[in-house]
């Protein structure tokens, strides 16, 4: 081993770094340029080290769980070995359905190809960000439309109204000095971000926080690791969007505890070739942050539970559901098992498998599961797009759903766990702390959605 990556060199700790997004630009640019000529020789790196960063001479990318996707899979391994020299990629697998299935079936990771990007280009959300950068590179006019479509009109008044865009001579120019594209995030469009703040160094900026993620990754009460360090939140602002931190030696970490709803607004489309009834469409997704449980490192173990009280965030997207066929209840229930835990981990399953056909991770996917759905009045299985406006994840589950159905069975049949695990049925995400769940119910109905036996 060469003496400067020795274990025993004093400095090594100092020449390794940690990088993501949410820092801010002066940092993010200090570290690459560090990088880049060999004064670190390492960096705990996020996805944000995916896209177009020159990062030098690196020889190995040990890569700590699927990434979720095929394409950045490839992607993050290719950050290394960018010259002339060999390289090596090791994946290091999580405990959670996907990572474990890859690990059973590597051929469904190495044989796969990467994912169709998957769009909707007429969602306000991102129209909004389009078109400003469009205004910017020349004035919209009404041909336009027929390159963002029948929604342009719309958002672009909305934008006139805001005075972001100005109307001239039957132009829509940007009028203001600046690039908006500076402004537009590659992976959300959420709104105004957070910034968190260091209350023991006057405020000093620490990092910016998109505006959906802030409130269960930065509440009060939370602990926050910023480039090594861990920091107890100790308040938010949540009108003008400061979050201010303390350093801390806690010996803890903490979990939000969430409740999200799903409302039916309208069903869209439909399947009749199945043997439950299958829905896509548009539902209003509430979620709201209520605590927080304090968890001890290494072990996990619960040490409490803190309540909170923030806002409710509310907003519609893209979804599907499927009920069961009609008398799968009275089997479930004369076979002693839990309909309520069966679906609850068929939810968690479906959620966890979708990304093996879309191109998205669990984390751009949200579900509800109940035993009687307020809008149907019937056991429900909602899985959605956790963005505003929706990103067509929910619309690739629809129509592979039979296939998805199928590998689902197969992870959770493949578990050699008993009761369910975090390799098949448990979700980290989960906001009921995984309860109710039954592993041998969900199998018996995943069975039962993939027979031949109608409804």
């Amino acid at each position: 081993m060469p003496r400067e990556m020795s274990p025993e060199s004093s400095d090594l700790a100092g020449r390794i770094a940690p990088y993501r997004a949410g820092y801010l630009p002066a940092d993010r640019r200090r570290i690459e340029s560090r990088l880049a000529s060999g004064d670190l020789l390492a960096v705990a790196a996020t996805n944000a080290l995916e896209l177009g960063i020159d990062v030098g001479q690196l020889a190995a990318t040990p890569l700590v769980g699927f990434p979720g996707t095929i394409a950045s899979l490839w992607q993050q391994a290719g950050r290394a070995g960018r010259g002339t020299r060999d390289s090596l990629t090791v994946l290091l697998a999580y405990t959670n359905p996907l990572d474990q299935y890859f690990m059973r079936h590597p051929e469904a990771l190495f044989q796969r190809p990467p994912e169709h990007v998957l769009v909707h280009p007429s969602n306000p959300h991102l129209l909004c960000a389009h078109l400003l950068c469009a205004a910017y590179e020349a004035p919209l006019t009404e041909h336009d439309q027929v390159l963002f479509g029948l929604g342009m009109e719309a958002v672009r008044d909305q934008l006139v109204s805001q005075s972001l865009l100005e109307t001239r001579d039957s132009r829509w120019v940007y009028p203001w000095e600046g690039r908006p594209h500076d402004r537009v995030s590659l992976r959300r469009a959420d709104g105004s971000p957070f910034v968190l703040l260091d209350s023991s160094h006057n405020g000093r900026g620490l990092e910016e926080l998109d505006a959906t993620s802030a409130f269960f990754r930065v509440h009060p009460g939370a602990i926050h690791l910023h480039q090594g360090r861990l920091h107890l939140i100790s308040e938010m602002d949540i009108v003008h969007c400061p979050v201010w931190a303390l350093p801390t030696d806690a010996t803890y970490y903490t979990e939000p505890i969430e409740d999200n709803q799903a409302q039916v607004i309208r069903s869209e489309r439909s399947r009749t070739d199945l043997t439950a009834p299958v829905f896509l469409g548009r539902v209003r997704v509430t979620a709201q942050v209520t605590g927080y449980r304090r968890h001890e490192q290494f072990t996990g173990t619960v040490q409490g539970e803190e309540s909170l009280e923030l806002p409710l965030q509310s907003y519609e997207t893209q979804a599907l559901w499927f009920g069961l066929p009609g008398s799968l209840p009275r089997e479930i229930a004369s076979q002693g098992l839990d309909l309520a835990g069966g679906i609850h981990a068929v939810e968690h399953a479906i959620i966890a498998m979708l990304p093996l056909y879309a191109m998205c991770d669990r984390n751009d996917i949200g579900g509800v599961s109940t035993l009687v759905h307020p809008d149907t009045r019937a056991p429900q299985v909602f899985v959605y797009d956790a963005h505003a406006g929706g990103v067509e994840i929910a619309e690739k589950g629809f129509e592979i759903l039979r296939d998805l159905w199928e590998s689902t069975l197969r992870l959770v049949t493949e578990c050699p766990c008993t009761e369910g695990c975090p390799s098949c049925i448990q979700s980290p995400k989960c906001a009921n702390n995984n309860d109710p769940l039954d592993k041998a119910a969900s199998i018996w109905i995943l069975r039962r959605l993939l027979s031949d036996q109608g409804s």
